[in-house]
């Protein structure tokens, strides 16, 4: 009788451990499939920003054009995808191509960063300064809350101006 109970509770401490080790395992692939979805969706952003551009390129009214095919290709798309494709995200989308126009370099930034991150980066004029916060935010895992408090506080600017030496004038005459 103490052997049948004895065999029951290892029995029932292996299905504990068989239940942890499968609950990790759904754990983490979700974390990776919800990673790879938000690569996947900035990618997709990128490339709608391409596209729009390359067709303002190819129309000859490019101003006029450009905002008319901004606000109909909205109206279409958003019965179908959602307000992810509102005119004002498809100006954001175009803007992420605009500004960062290498597919592979992005590819290589954004692979564990939200389009939080990225939409937030948009707003950096410097196109070096906007590279740094892109990839370190990579890098150091920021969340978004945190590569605004660095974007605010201008941390790329002065990070940069604590490495110049103090003659930097004589170095750009």
């Amino acid at each position: 009788m103490e052997e049948n109970k004895n065999i029951a509770i290892k029995v029932e401490q292996q299905e504990k451990v068989l239940f942890q080790d499968v609950c990790s395992i759904i754990e983490q692939g979700r974390q990776q499939a919800y990673a790879n979805v938000g690569q996947i969706a900035i990618y997709t952003y990128w490339n709608v920003g391409r596209r729009i551009v390359e067709e303002e390129q190819g129309g000859q009214r490019r101003a006029s054009y450009g905002t008319k095919l901004m606000k109909n290709l909205a109206e279409d798309l958003i019965p179908i995808y959602g307000r992810s494709y509102s005119k004002r995200n498809l100006d954001y989308y175009k803007k992420f191509y605009l500004l960062f126009p290498e597919a592979e370099k992005v590819n290589t930034c954004v692979h564990n960063l939200e389009w939080s991150h990225v939409r937030r980066v948009l707003s950096v004029t410097s196109s070096e300064a906007r590279w740094w916060y892109l990839e370190n935010a990579s890098k150091g895992m920021w969340s978004v809350r945190e590569l605004d408090r660095n974007i605010s506080s201008q941390y790329f600017e002065r990070r940069l101006a604590a490495q110049l030496p103090a003659n930097a004038e004589e170095l750009h005459p």
